[in-house]
């Protein structure tokens, strides 16, 4: 695989034109570009180039000015409309490639990054921060051969991981298949070993009982199960490339079975034990020990993945913060939503473009000292 260029590259967040927007076939399937930017002073979702002129489609509060062919929802407060390409700023897009078939050619599901010219595997996104507060992403060898260069370990997985300066990945790229199981359409995560993680991102579990299934008290929303391949029946594939971000900038990383994780003490859940636990996001790679665990009891419930992590299999545990200035005082940063341009601090929030570079301050924790961060739901 060739190199993006540095068009390509930094097209998600600096597209050079209306060009780089635009939806497109491709062999075997469709390109679609969405996301955020601001217009005006306020941040509005992108759906792309408008079909109706050379400009581009947004959604966003009614009280927006200035839109061509708009289309108020008075009620729900909303508006959407077409704007030029000019207008618009600080975007955060996504593109996603469609594709019609699986087949022998088609990545594992998984997050992937090109260095140098080479696609590796990502092991999460969050990565982690070195001792000296340089942000790492951990990546992992992709081919047959034995892996190149320096610093390559094996891990927990049967794989080799090498940790990489952050500021050598622009943007990742998350491989996602679709499967029907049991007559149910779902999103598979991860193969290993001839099984597969599949999971239900809404419509709740099925009345009928299916041993293979996790879940927690609400079975109304999303959920998970592994199951034997021969049993999938594969239909599609996306591939959904985004910017990397900044990734942690705060709480407890740690190496569980050698990959980089964040890692927290929980509440007992019927999906998970009480003890500590692996966080992803959806979007993340995963592995089989993974269920989906839902924020609320609600049937449009946020879900992430979360694993059980034995004391055992949990090394090189870090408590990560970080810094920024902001008018003029050094503020800790609880969250960032880059997405929306957002940081967040205990009691405020900024405007991303108003604060400093992140400055990084790592601890080292004791393998006896369990994270002291608690998840509430």
């Amino acid at each position: 695989m060739t190199s993006p260029t540095r068009s390509e590259s930094h097209g998600l967040t600096q597209p050079a034109s209306l060009d780089d927007l635009e939806a497109r076939s491709i062999p075997g399937g469709k390109v679609t570009v969405s996301g955020r930017a601001t217009y005006r002073g306020v941040r509005v979702g992108i759906k792309g180039v408008s079909p109706r002129d050379r400009t581009v489609e947004i959604y966003g509060p009614v009280t927006l000015p200035d839109i061509l062919w708009r289309q108020d929802d008075v009620q729900s407060g909303f508006t959407s409309g077409d704007v030029p390409f000019s207008s618009l700023g600080q975007f955060w897009l996504t593109r996603t490639s469609t594709y019609d078939a699986v087949d022998e050619h088609t990545p594992q599901p998984g997050v992937l990054a090109v260095i140098d010219g080479v696609e590796y595997g990502v092991t999460d996104t969050c990565g982690t921060v070195s001792l000296d507060g340089i942000p790492q992403l951990q990546t992992t060898w992709m081919r047959e051969s034995a892996p190149e260069g320096p610093g390559w370990v094996p891990d927990g997985y049967g794989q080799w991981t090498r940790l990489v300066e952050r500021d050598r990945v622009v943007n990742v790229r998350q491989v996602e298949w679709t499967a029907v199981w049991r007559d149910l359409t779902l999103c598979v995560a991860a193969i290993s070993g001839g099984r597969a993680l599949v999971f239900a991102t809404h419509g709740g579990v099925p009345e009928y009982d299916i041993p293979e299934i996790t879940h927690g008290i609400n079975v109304h929303g999303a959920w998970s199960a592994v199951v034997p391949v021969e049993q999938l029946s594969f239909r599609s594939w996306t591939s959904t490339e985004r910017p990397l971000g900044v990734g942690c900038v705060g709480g407890f990383v740690g190496l569980v079975r050698g990959r980089t994780v964040l890692v927290a003490r929980a509440l007992a859940s019927p999906a998970i034990e009480a003890g500590l636990v692996a966080q992803k996001r959806r979007g993340e790679t995963v592995t089989l020990e993974y269920v989906v665990d839902l924020w609320t009891g609600r049937a449009d419930s946020g879900w992430e993945w979360r694993a059980d992590v034995l004391t055992a299999d949990l090394t090189d545990i870090r408590h990560v913060t970080a810094t920024t200035v902001w008018k003029g005082e050094t503020r800790t940063v609880a969250a960032l939503q880059e997405s929306e341009g957002l940081v967040y601090f205990e009691r405020e929030t900024a405007d991303l473009s108003e604060v400093s570079p992140l400055v990084y301050a790592v601890t080292a924790v004791e393998p006896g000292d369990p994270p002291a961060v608690d998840i509430l739901w």
